[in-house]
């Protein structure tokens, strides 16, 4: 047995329920966690490539190092894989990511519009303005290259004629910002078509923004 099943069993889950919740199709999508080994090497449990995710087990999400080389598993991982290592090296505190292709997030990632500061909750959780990184294949070293900056420091990304992708300290954070980007990305297709948005107040966003720092930034 796995040293990591416990871990492992966590990604397996959460791949389960992306589908289950609509916010992906067919085998699409791909969800990683952060691993740290006692002597303190780094290393990602993974979801396979082209994979139902109702047909896989424990035993299917494999575990890479920062390499991406397989340390256990006999499944190629996912074709991001690189992508969720280049996230975890440039986010410290991230240890969830979660990629998927939801409708309305998806929406924009087809028009190249960003998602500007419109509510409370979505500066709290997200960080406030949700960017779209530029087009890139995926698996390749340019989608690292695009994605990871557009991310920032913010829990929240989406990728331009692709998906989104979301991150957080834990998988449960990680799968509840995934489903606030989404709610966000409704609401705010709602409101243009209501042909007017109203983006938060400064005072209000510096101060959620000040908040969000506090529990998210890096210095912290």
């Amino acid at each position: 047995m796995s040293a990591w099943n416990a871990e492992k069993k966590v990604v397996l889950e959460a791949a389960q329920q992306i589908a289950e919740r609509g916010l992906v199709v067919g085998t699409s999508g791909n969800i990683s966690m952060r691993l740290r080994e006692p002597g303190g090497r780094e290393l990602v449990a993974i979801t396979p490539n082209n994979r139902y995710y109702d047909l896989i087990g424990v035993d299917d999400i494999g575990i890479v190092d920062f390499e991406g080389e397989h340390v256990e598993g006999e499944l190629t991982t996912s074709i991001e894989t690189m992508l969720h290592i280049g996230i975890y090296k440039a986010r410290k505190k991230v240890n969830a990511v979660i990629h998927t292709h939801p409708v309305s997030s998806g929406i924009f990632s087809v028009a190249g519009w960003a998602i500007p500061p419109i509510l409370d909750d979505q500066v709290t959780y997200l960080g406030g303005e949700i960017k779209v990184a530029e087009y890139s294949l995926p698996g390749s070293q340019e989608l690292v290259t695009n994605v990871v900056p557009a991310l920032g420091p913010r829990n929240a990304v989406i990728l331009a004629n692709h998906g989104a992708l979301t991150v957080g300290r834990d998988m449960r954070e990680a799968f509840v910002n995934c489903e606030m980007l989404e709610k966000t990305a409704r609401i705010y297709i709602h409101a243009l078509g209501l042909g007017k948005v109203d983006t938060l107040p400064a005072v209000a966003y510096e101060m959620e923004q000040a908040y969000f720092n506090y529990q998210y930034g890096e210095s912290q």
